[in-house]
């Protein structure tokens, strides 16, 4: 749960203690221990949260399974306004029928034929890790991304053609042919003002280079 960025564990009925050989193996993650929240059925337990999903690794009679990289899509929409609970059932006997009728969705994770079991640690590590993954890639399409200006482009490729004319590499009869090729490839891009920038800065040292070498042979 640290690893991946949570924090709030319940447990129902546990079969252990909290103590201190449980401390000294959380290493990083003692905060998650010192705020745990015990309760004595599961009904409790979840008694606050809007949605919840189940887990388990078996067929289970009249339910549908959702992966869990759809449970970690859902769980984004649905976290603005709610709260979400994800159950692990015990270690060895996993949630009963009963308890996954409490469950909005069953979240099963996909393994081959002749080992379906999975160790709850390593359960709660993929689950977790599946969402964090989620969490990020959606962070990184809000992002709010400037486009350079058409202004911007135009002295870019003004500098480039400036450049690549001095260089040779450009016909100077018809630099636009090959110069062309280049604005398809960086339009494609969606240039930001920095990536501009950045473009600039190349042409501007290559230009500063291209200079001194024709001082050093006069």
């Amino acid at each position: 749960m640290k690893n991946m960025g949570f924090s709030f564990l319940k447990l129902v009925n546990p079969q252990c203690g909290i103590d201190d050989q449980a401390f000294r193996m959380a290493t990083h993650g003692a905060a998650i221990l010192e705020n745990i929240r015990i309760f004595s059925t599961l009904r409790e337990a979840i008694s606050k949260s809007s949605y919840v999903f189940g887990t388990t690794a078996r067929n289970r009679r009249c339910r549908s399974f959702v992966s869990p990289d759809r449970m970690a899509k859902k769980i984004l929409k649905l976290a603005k306004t709610d709260k979400i609970s994800i159950i692990f059932g015990p270690e060895d006997m996993g949630l009963s029928n009963d308890e996954l009728e409490l469950c909005n969705e069953v979240v099963t994770i996909p393994t081959t034929e002749d080992a379906l079991s999975i160790n709850i640690s390593h359960s709660v590590l993929i689950i977790c890790y599946e969402i964090f993954c989620t969490a990020i890639e959606n962070r990184k399409t809000e992002e709010t991304v400037t486009l350079a200006t058409s202004e911007e482009k135009e002295n870019m490729y003004d500098h480039m053609r400036s450049t690549l004319l001095d260089i040779g590499f450009l016909n100077p009869q018809n630099p636009e042919i090959f110069l062309g090729r280049f604005r398809r490839i960086l339009t494609r891009a969606g240039m930001t003002g920095e990536d501009v920038k950045l473009i600039r800065g190349v042409f501007r040292q290559l230009k500063w280079y291209i200079s001194r070498t024709k001082q050093k042979r006069c």
